[in-house]
């Protein structure tokens, strides 16, 4: 698996690009990631402002794995 990541084929960096669109489409249409399960059980032990600051990391994260890797895909 770690071989697989660390060399990315065509087709897994297609799946992971998939992926980074729908989390970017979910902020678009201005989904409330506070109702997922996982935010709900880090609720308790954390801030609201952490919690916002987690799901902002996760976009950016998002938007950087599309501008590093959509080139390789077109060429």
């Amino acid at each position: 698996m770690i071989a697989i990541l660390m060399n990315p084929g065509p087709e897994v960096l297609l799946g992971l690009m998939c992926l980074a669109t729908f989390r970017i489409y979910l902020e678009v249409i201005g989904f409330d990631f506070r109702k997922l399960p996982l935010t709900r059980a880090l609720g308790k032990r954390s801030s609201e402002d952490s919690l916002v600051r987690f799901h902002r990391l996760g976009l950016l994260f998002s938007i950087g794995f599309i501008l590093l890797f959509a080139p390789t895909l077109i060429f």
